[in-house]
């Protein structure tokens, strides 16, 4: 299969990470998703599922919207996670908290790269599952060159006492869209082996304790949607991928 996307390596520091970026020649504008080998095409994807980004688009007919899907690696929790797992087993080294570090290769390497290739007026950021803990910490930073953020699936409960405090004292940008999302089922489907004995509800509660997070950080444009039958795998995500791709499109 030929690939629609082109593939492009930037490194800085310790990181080294792939770029898959798909940039029809009418896009002003560009979405920054995690987990990139999952992006685009089922024979890419970790587990044979992806969003299939370039059907969605195509299914919508959004001509002007770019998208950037960033490999995750076997450091992925690291660069995701703003803070440890707290259910590790205390014995064992610590995974997770490393994100503010990636937030940084984020700002100062991969999105002036785009800015200079293709001069995109604004951005929005996707992910799911740990990938959107990493866009909940970065629309903590407020940067103004993003105008959108999607965070499904979004785990808190992995390091509850710290989120606790964390978003007790986050602000975010008012003039964004934020759109949030749980399913009913999630512990059907890919969710990590470590969490599958968490019980959905924690997910659904974390859906609630993250929209209220953001309304009382002063976010005012909120989307919040839940399926009861959607598993914990990208094709629950993609109806909700197409809900955020039309929005912002239209931003």
């Amino acid at each position: 299969m030929k690939r629609k996307y082109e593939i492009v390596v930037l490194s800085k520091g310790p990181f080294a990470r792939t770029l898959r970026i798909y940039a029809p020649k009418k896009a002003d504008r560009a979405i920054v998703m995690h987990d990139g080998q999952n992006v685009f095409y089922d024979s890419d994807a970790a587990y044979g599922k992806s969003w299939r980004a370039l059907d969605i688009l195509k299914a919508c007919a959004i001509k002007n919207t770019a998208i950037v899907g960033i490999d995750s690696t076997a450091t992925r929790e690291d660069d995701y996670l703003p803070f440890p797992i707290e259910f590790d087993d205390p014995n064992k080294p610590k995974t997770g908290g490393k994100a503010d570090a990636y937030m940084e290769f984020l700002e100062k390497t991969v999105i002036p790269y785009l800015d200079k290739r293709f001069s995109f007026k604004f951005y929005g950021m996707l992910g799911s599952s740990a990938g959107a803990l990493a866009t909940l910490h970065f629309a903590k930073r407020k940067n103004e060159r993003f105008k959108a953020y999607g965070m499904y699936s979004t785990p808190l409960f992995v390091s509850p006492v710290a989120f606790d405090g964390y978003l007790k004292s986050a602000s975010f940008d008012p003039d964004a869209f934020y759109h949030v999302y749980s399913g009913g089922n999630e512990t059907t489907g890919e969710t990590p082996s470590e969490l599958a004995d968490k019980e959905t509800q924690l997910f659904v509660d974390d859906v609630f304790t993250l929209t209220n997070a953001l309304r009382k950080g002063g976010a005012k444009n909120i989307r919040l949607d839940m399926i009861n039958s959607a598993v914990h795998d990208e094709t629950s995500w993609r109806v909700q991928e197409t809900l955020f791709f039309s929005e912002f499109a239209a931003l």
